[in-house]
């Protein structure tokens, strides 16, 4: 099972002004410079173990390098 030690969870606001709620990991965001691994409309909160879910499809598909 994956653990979120290297994933955060916080709010965002793209372009067109909406707020989202984004799933970023912090690997990817060293070392490609971005790092959203999976976004959300802000009024869905994601439960622990979509999140877990999600960064382990991340992981599986590689952190981009």
């Amino acid at each position: 099972m994956t653990d979120l030690q290297n994933y955060r969870v916080d709010t965002d606001k793209p372009s067109d002004g909406s707020t989202i709620v984004v799933l970023t990991c912090d690997v990817c965001s060293q070392t490609a410079g971005r790092g959203d691994v999976r976004w959300w409309d802000y009024d869905y909160s994601p439960s622990i173990p979509e999140l877990v879910a999600e960064a382990e499809v991340h992981e599986e598909k590689g952190h981009a390098l």
